[in-house]
This record gives structure tokens, C-alpha cells and sequence, in this order.
């Protein structure tokens, strides 16, 4: 008999008092099924959430973060144990939870047409979420619009606590910043990234401040339709401290929004943490704007977010996508098309990610609880037939070197792009300091003696 695996249980399989119904989804650490328990008459459909890899402690932190907060936007947690393949296999652990059913926030807004004052009231019920989780000592840590999930009847529910944390609870990972999502990342946190790139040196601690960042860019990005950029991202300035920062635009000047709208996102996306307020604070402010918000605050909004509706997981690189050709090879061809476009063009407003598990655009806890987070400087489990290059500690053969182009990085003597919004495991690019990025080929030179 075949050993199961926890990515890919069949229909029926019995998980202590729960019985599998089908797969909802999976990410990186763990795969999520729609269950109902045993021996129960008309028992109630909810979600479980199995861990990929045996003994994973992420799974009895979240289970801990989930019992210490009650709120109505917090999914309640319904139970817990652990599961083995076989009567001598590995022991995997796995959360139960309450079910929910709605679109994912970014998903939400391209679906349907939009007002501010939706907007607010449902930031409001997020914000709300995250002043319960304050309130207990505990940080989200990875607050993003595929995190929340919008219900049919308009309401918000903030889900997957496995990036969570709380007062006391000691570290999970190593590295210079937490388990989160990099466009979502406070100017704090990116600025101790790069100050204290090469010391050995406790993790940055984050704290309820960049939760609200974090909220912040995700209004942005639902009523814009793209991602800020970063207050201060060390990973665009390379070892020469070449600036390369773009200024932020007003919400307001990229799409007409209500201005007590605008006003609290700029708010939340404040340089200074004290700026940005409290969740408890901000929610109050959220919901005292809904109500106080004019006619303009009805007005149908339409984003630029049809380029791309998710921050979604990206497909490992080392599955089966180039046919025949090699890492080496598509690495090249990626590095010559890289060279023929980066001296005009600004990839990051270009790239979005590809798009992961879906089921017609509608789903549950399952899905947003376990859409892979990128873990930049994190010890990663590997991945099955995964590639991790390390950046190399002098330029590759046939690669550019300083000075570089615009958008261009000088590192280790060499120039390389970023690639925009990705994390380690990096796959057929190289790994930088949290970041990826290819090398960028050094222009051809004209052979003069080249018979015409």
C-alpha cells in the first residue's frame, strides 16, 4: 500500500475525529482540506489545515495565537492534533477551523464594482481584527489583501495566523527579519535589513506598527490597483548606494477616491510608527469616516488592478515549464531579454506574479491560509527537486560590471536586476539577502574584423 502524503489525501481520509471531503488548496507549509467530523449528526463543514513537513512548530503557534483571540473577523479555532501516513511514518500536526466562505480582498475588488465607503468599513473590520490581536500581545505579521477574505454578505475576515507571533514565544527561523511578504514590509524593518546585513545580530522584533503598514499598502493596492513603493528599500540601493527610490503618488492622483479615504491610507503608510496610530485608533478613525463620508464616497470605483488580481504564490521555477531547455539556458535567455529592456523600462510596474490554486474565484479559510509566504533570510525546508543558487562572491563570466545601468545593482562586483516581488527559494535566479536576482549580461562588443 502506496504511503499518503499529506499534500494529496483522497476523499474519506480520517484525520483523528475528522473526515476528509476534498483538497482546498496547499502552499508551502501546509495543504488545507474541507472536513466534517465523525459520528455527529448533520456535521458542520470546516477546515483543516495539514502540515507538509513532520514536527512543524509553525502549526502549535498559530493554534496558540488562534485561542488567545476572540473576534468575529478572526476564524476560531476548533481544534487540533496529529496525523501519520503510516502506524511508524512521521507525525504531522494540523489545525482545525471555522470555515469561511468569500472572495479573497484583491479578488473582491476585481469582481465587482467598489465604493470608499466599502473600502472603509471593511478596513475597518480588519483593523478591528488586529486590535484583538494587539490587545494579547500578538502580531499578524503577514497582513495582506490575500489574507483577507471579503464574505458574501460584505464581511471581512483577517485569516492565516502561521506567520504570527506573540510576547514571549520564542523564534521559529533565523534571519535578520521575520516570516512576511515583501512588498508589505514597514520601513522599519527594511531599513535594519540593510543596515544589519553583514553582522550576526538578534532578528529585527517587529511590533503592531507594521501591521498597520502593512494594512496600509493593502488599501493602496486595492483602490490603486498596485503596490506603493517602498518608503525605503535597501534591496534597490546596491553596494555603491546608488539611489534608485521612486516618490509615492497619492492614492487620490492614481484613481478618484473619497479624500477621508486617502487621508487614512497616507495615515497608515506613515514613515514615523506613532504617525500611524494604533489599530484600535485607526478603526475608530475607519468608521467614523464611513459615516461621516459625503456623496463622493458612493461613487463606483474602477482600479488598474485588472493586470492582476493576487499577490499569489509563485509557481516553484523547477517545475516543468521550459520544455527541453535547461536552468542554464533559460537563466541566459531570461539575462539577454533582461539586457534588451532594463535600460528603458521599470520591470516592477510590468510583473505581476502567476496566479495559484483558484476555484473560480471563490473560496474559504482554506485557501488564504495557506497561500505561500515568501521568507526572505529564513532557513526554508527544501522543496522537492527545489534549485538554490547563492549569489556568487565575484561576476560571472560574460556578465556586466559597474558602472551599471538605471535599475541595475551593483553587488559583488557585479550588475544584477531584481526580480520584482520575488523571495527566496529563489529557484533559477540567485539569492541575495532576502531578495532574487539575475545577472545582467554585458553588452556584446562589435568585432571589427567580423567578414561582411
Amino acid at each position: 500500500m502506496d504511503t499518503l502524503s499529506p499534500e494529496a489525501l483522497p476523499d474519506g481520509t480520517r484525520l483523528g475525529p475528522w473526515r476528509v471531503e476534498g483538497r482546498a488548496g496547499y502552499g508551502t507549509y501546509g495543504a488545507v482540506y474541507r472536513v466534517r467530523r465523525t459520528r455527529r449528526i448533520l456535521p458542520q463543514l470546516v477546515a483543516l489545515k495539514l502540515a507538509r513537513y513532520p514536527d512543524d512548530l509553525r502549526f502549535e503557534r498559530e493554534a496558540e495565537l488562534l485561542t488567545r483571540i476572540r473576534h468575529p473577523s478572526v476564524p476560531r479555532l476548533l481544534g487540533q492534533g496529529t496525523w501519520k501516513a503510516s502506524p511508524h511514518g512521521d507525525t504531522h500536526p494540523y489545525v482545525v477551523m471555522q470555515w469561511v466562505e468569500g472572495l479573497r480582498l484583491y479578488t473582491w475588488g476585481k469582481e465587482r464594482p467598489f465604493t470608499s465607503r466599502q473600502v472603509l468599513r471593511l478596513l475597518a473590520q480588519v483593523a478591528r481584527a488586529l486590535e484583538a490581536t494587539h490587545a494579547r500581545q500578538g502580531l499578524h505579521r503577514d497582513v495582506k489583501g490575500d489574507n483577507i477574505l471579503v464574505s458574501p454578505e460584505g464581511k471581512a475576515f483577517l485569516m492565516d495566523f502561521g506567520c504570527g507571533t506573540w510576547a514571549g514565544a520564542p523564534p521559529l527561523t533565523e534571519g535578520l527579519l521575520a516570516p512576511g511578504t515583501k512588498p508589505y514590509r514597514s520601513p522599519q524593518a527594511l531599513r535594519f535589513q540593510w543596515d544589519h546585513r553583514r553582522e550576526a545580530r538578534p532578528p529585527y522584533r517587529a511590533t503592531p506598527a507594521d501591521d498597520v503598514y502593512a494594512l496600509g499598502v493593502t488599501a493602496y493596492r486595492l483602490c490603486t490597483g498596485i503596490y506603493p513603493p517602498p518608503a525605503t528599500d535597501p534591496s534597490l540601493v546596491g553596494d555603491n548606494a546608488r539611489e534608485t527610490l521612486e516618490e509615492m503618488k497619492p492614492p487620490g492622483q492614481l484613481q478618484p477616491l473619497a479624500p477621508l479615504l486617502e487621508s487614512l491610507i497616507l495615515r497608515m503608510l506613515s514613515d514615523n510608527p506613532q504617525d500611524r496610530g494604533s489599530a484600535g485608533e485607526l478603526a475608530a478613525a475607519l468608521e467614523a469616516a464611513a459615516e461621516a463620508a459625503g456623496p463622493e464616497a458612493d461613487a463606483p470605483m474602477s482600479p488598474n488592478g485588472s493586470r492582476g488580481g493576487t499577490e499569489s504564490v509563485r509557481r516553484p521555477v523547477s517545475e516543468s515549464q521550459g520544455g527541453c531547455l535547461g536552468p542554464a539556458v533559460l537563466m541566459s535567455l531570461a539575462a539577454w531579454l533582461i539586457i534588451q529592456i532594463v535600460g528603458n523600462l521599470n520591470l516592477a510596474e510590468f510583473v505581476d506574479p502567476p496566479p495559484i490554486l483558484e476555484d473560480g474565484g471563490t473560496t474559504g479559510v482554506a485557501d488564504a491560509s495557506v497561500e505561500e509566504v515568501p521568507v526572505p533570510n529564513v532557513a526554508r525546508e527544501p522543496e522537492p527537486s527545489g534549485l538554490a543558487l547563492e549569489m556568487p562572491k565575484a561576476p560571472l563570466p560574460g556578465q556586466r560590471r559597474p558602472p551599471c545601468a538605471r535599475f541595475q545593482i551593483h553587488i559583488q562586483g557585479g550588475c544584477w536586476l531584481e526580480v520584482p516581488r520575488a523571495s527566496p527559494p529563489c529557484g533559477e535566479s540567485y539569492d541575495w539577502k532576502g531578495a532574487c536576482y539575475y545577472p545582467v549580461a554585458a553588452p556584446p562588443r562589435t568585432n571589427t574584423s567580423e567578414k561582411q
